[in-house]
């Protein structure tokens, strides 16, 4: 059992460990990235005791390996939040490590947010509640008792999302009379509830996601297992039930974004207007994808996964034909990756971002790959991130690879707005199998999604050409240059990094002889 106390106190600052938030003097929420809040927490549970390097990267990243870039700028960020730049209070002892010294407290703080003020200043939050049991479980009770541990700790691992501790929220639903309680209890957005049912030969699962306030139900699911096979259960379980509620959160956010209007808004708003025009695929939603992440940057310029979703939008505009220098395009997406990853190389999601661009811009395969397996390592549940480490695994010339990860991603999120390019990589991934018919039927797929994207009008005509339809490559080369008029063989050169000089051959040779000019 957790023994550590629901808010510790150092001088007028107060540690919200339950709901992992920082208060200011005023009892308003200090913007904080989680492992800062971490590294806080650390230092204030040692009250006045100098923490070692290695302790606080063992405590703060657990089971995950950083380099002391990431303690730093955790520093930098704790110092920040509590207005320490100089590193008074937050102090490095020279060979000891760091220490906070302050006056500490440990307890109930005497001040407390508004329901509506936390939920405004909080990022996206869930509590996981704890599991019922049905039929006759007999022994077997600690399964669902073990579920909501499982499945907090999957959601755990989506940087953007704050999830509850499950002691918390077991307490939480035994004090609270309704749903709308329970989240103004733990100043949560969302509530994950569910029961496990034990038949003879088989587990079900069933699980509900609710917005908290309303008690309106946003998904459910059902996982089935036959079997004793526990890891095997919380495994698919886990999985499952993660898979499904990224995208669905995220869409509810994204929702909840818009209708607060375009005033005021801070950092994390401005990230969740992006996403639909990331997801567009069209130069006017990629615009204001663009627009709205440096926007974000200015409320808060240690947003580090805004810098690495602005990133891919800015090599976005290469793809679609409109941007104004393409070197110089290159050369700002790789540095906004390349600042993000040195500003937080502990979210997977940025890993995946960062890492994709390595690979497709920078020519730098070996490392894109590393920083693909290491994000999938830290979260095998987002299909985002298989979708960018198959585009890696294709420039890559892995095509086998590319595909066994589209399979995950189409597996996770059938759904995606982003199936479009799933569909298109599975294209490139199959035309470089020299899988043709497979290459256009993907291609064709993907069209039909985002009529205007170029990517898999591009990899259409190649397939094409090298299966033998040559009529039709140049039509649909034709369409191609009708939507982004400066293509050519030397900018296709430039602008896609494969690994092997055959695979940039083939792309030429079809995009050629089909008409592009050189």
């Amino acid at each position: 059992m957790d023994d550590r106390p629901s808010h510790i106190g150092f001088d007028e600052f107060v540690l919200d460990l339950a709901r992992g938030r920082l208060l200011s003097p005023e009892a308003q929420e200090i913007p904080l990235r989680p492992k800062a809040f971490d590294l806080l927490t650390a230092l204030a549970m040692a009250e006045g005791r100098p923490m070692t390097k290695a302790e606080l990267l063992d405590t703060v990243w657990a089971n995950i390996h950083v380099t002391e870039d990431s303690l730093f700028q955790a520093v930098r960020d704790a110092r920040r939040a509590i207005g320490d730049e100089k590193g008074l209070r937050l102090r490095n002892v020279p060979r000891r490590g760091y220490v906070l010294e302050a006056d500490f407290r440990r307890g109930s703080p005497a001040v407390r947010m508004s329901q509506e003020s936390a939920a405004a200043a909080a990022r996206p939050s869930i509590a996981v509640l704890p599991f019922q049991t049905l039929g006759e479980p007999g022994d077997r009770r600690y399964i669902a008792d073990g579920m909501a541990e499982e499945i907090t700790a999957a959601l755990s691992r989506f940087g953007w999302l704050f999830v509850v501790a499950t002691m918390s929220a077991a307490v939480a639903q035994v004090e609270a009379r309704s749903a709308a309680e329970i989240g103004e209890r733990l100043s949560v957005r969302y509530l994950l509830d569910g029961g496990v049912t034990f038949d003879a030969d088989r587990l079900i699962v069933r699980c509900r996601l609710m917005e908290a306030a309303s008690g309106r139900h946003i998904w459910q699911g059902r996982v089935e297992s036959a079997g004793d096979d526990l890891i095997a259960l919380y495994d698919s379980t886990t999985s499952a039930v993660a898979a499904a509620l990224e995208p669905r959160i995220l869409r509810a956010e994204i929702e909840r974004a818009m209708r607060k209007g375009t005033t005021n808004l801070d950092a994390l708003d401005c990230y969740l207007r992006a996403l639909p025009g990331y997801y567009s695929r069209t130069p006017a939603g990629n615009a204001e994808a663009i627009a709205s992440l440096e926007a974000a940057l200015r409320h808060d310029a240690h947003f580090h996964l805004a810098r690495a979703l602005l990133s891919r939008c800015i090599a976005t505009t290469l793809w679609l034909g409109v941007e104004r220098d393409p070197s110089e395009t290159i050369a700002r997406a790789l540095a906004l990756a390349r600042e993000a990853l040195a500003g937080d190389s502990g979210d997977p999601l940025i890993l995946a971002l960062s890492g994709h661009l390595m690979g497709l811009f920078a020519n730098e395969h070996d490392q894109a790959e590393i920083l693909l397996t290491q994000a999938l390592r830290l979260n095998s549940n987002s299909a985002e991130i298989w979708r960018l480490g198959a585009w890696v695994a294709t420039f890559g010339g892995e095509s086998d690879l590319a595909i066994d990860r589209l399979a995950c991603c189409e597996k996770l999120d059938p759904i995606s707005p982003l199936m479009a390019d799933a569909q298109a990589c599975r294209a490139a991934a199959m035309f470089f199998a020299r899988r043709f018919d497979e290459a256009v039927a993907a291609a064709r797929r993907s069209i039909a999604i985002a009529p205007q994207a170029t990517t898999p009008r591009r990899f259409l005509t190649v397939a094409l050409y090298h299966r033998g339809d040559f009529d039709d490559a140049r039509d649909e080369l034709n369409a191609l240059m009708q939507r982004q008029p400066n293509s050519s063989l030397s900018r296709s050169r430039a602008t896609n990094r494969y690994r092997h000089q055959w695979m940039t051959d083939m792309m030429i040779a079809g995009l050629g002889a089909s008409g592009m000019p050189g």
